[in-house]
């Protein structure tokens, strides 16, 4: 059984967090007239980075 867990792919947190490190930088440049549509993309971003850095670092000691 420990051959399954070693070969389980990990990599959806760190992609996790990529893409919300991406939205969280550029959407206030797209997004400068529209404040509640920026807004609403920058704590996407921030969520979704969030998710991924718990399950990349922090579900592994649980």
């Amino acid at each position: 059984m420990a051959h399954s867990e070693h070969n389980r792919p990990k990599s959806s947190g760190v992609i996790l967090i990529a893409i919300g490190i991406l939205i969280f930088f550029f959407a206030p440049r797209y997004y400068t007239k529209d404040l509640i549509g920026g807004l609403a993309l920058i704590t996407l971003g921030f969520v979704l980075g969030g998710i991924g850095f718990y399950l990349a670092f922090l579900k592994k000691r649980t």
